[in-house]
């Protein structure tokens, strides 16, 4: 594909990334239907042809913004699932190993975390984005399941997958901050304690997935 007039390559990435941030804050905010491709290009300052150049279509876009941060998370995930040894890991351990890299993530000073897992959220809301989940996390989460049924040989395998996709709920909640429960306490508990909520979800769903084994 032949650059735009004055389009370097290093403009050309700087570009992209510009139109990468500015949609992603925007879907995380409003969703994919309620943001217009002109909506982001005049966030990331850009031209409408840039966009178009760079990304082709909004659904084209959309997809990379959750690829970009999607590769990152899994590799991390897999990375700490391989240090937990070829054995059966327990199932705190492996719940651990899932979640941190996300939360670290989400604590991290790096903007757009919380976008992305705004927008990452939304997508088990509707039936259109199953096979965009399938192709970015489906191989590291389908890995995870496997070890989690291993630690659980008790426990109905349905009742264990069912289990972990209320586990990845629950943790995109917590990342995303909803403020309710800073509502629900008068201010008492702050969304913005990541360290604290970790804590409490970690037992949370740990003794959520063992109690699979209990039915």
């Amino acid at each position: 594909m032949a650059r735009t007039p004055g389009q370097t390559r290093s403009n050309g990435a700087r570009t992209k990334a510009k139109i990468l941030n500015a949609a992603e804050h925007l879907f995380g905010a409003q969703g994919f239907d309620a943001v217009s491709l002109r909506e982001i290009t005049d966030e990331a300052g850009v031209t409408l042809a840039l966009a178009s150049y760079h990304f082709g279509t909004k659904e084209s876009l959309f997809e990379e913004v959750v690829a970009r941060r999607a590769a990152l998370l899994c590799r991390e995930r897999e990375a700490r699932l391989a240090a937990l040894g070829a054995g059966v890991a327990d199932t705190r351990a492996l719940l651990d190993a899932f979640m941190t890299p996300l939360f670290e993530k989400a604590a991290s000073a790096e903007p757009g975390w919380t976008d992305y897992f705004r927008v990452v959220a939304r997508l088990g809301e509707s039936e259109r984005w199953i096979a965009l989940l399938q192709r970015h996390f489906d191989k590291t989460a389908r890995a995870f399941l496997a070890h989690l049924e291993a630690a659980l040989p008790e426990a109905d395998p349905g009742a264990v997958a069912r289990g972990f996709s209320m586990v990845l709920e629950i943790m995109l909640a917590t990342v995303s901050q909803h403020k309710r429960v800073a509502s629900l306490t008068d201010g008492a508990v702050r969304t913005e304690d990541l360290e604290t909520a970790y804590g409490v979800l970690l037992d949370f769903v740990t003794a959520g997935m063992e109690s699979t084994q209990a039915r």
